[in-house]
């Protein structure tokens, strides 16, 4: 993702649900036509790659910089897309 493509989403997700964030970022950037299925990550195993608490990853899920996906079967169980976290690292470095 490009830093033009950054700073689109950047401005346009701040009031969008996590569904409009995710339809607006494939429309912008579009979808490669055969795409690996992405890794979704606990928030433990997240929080070890930003160097941060799962503490700051669930404060990331509700503030909508990550979305948050429901693992199936579970009741309280969460994690996020290794794609959207890989975004947040290069997004965050520019």
């Amino acid at each position: 993702m490009n830093a033009q493509h950054f700073q689109l989403a950047r401005l346009a997700l701040a009031g969008l649900s996590a569904r409009d964030r995710a339809d607006l970022i494939r429309e912008t950037i579009g979808t490669p036509a055969q795409q690996e299925p992405d890794r979704l990550l606990r928030p433990k195993a997240a929080a070890v790659r930003l160097g941060v608490t799962p503490r700051t990853i669930f404060n990331l899920m509700h503030s909508g910089a990550l979305t948050r996906v429901k693992l199936p079967g579970r009741v309280r169980g969460a994690g996020v897309r290794e794609s959207e976290l890989t975004a947040l690292i290069n997004g965050g470095s520019q």
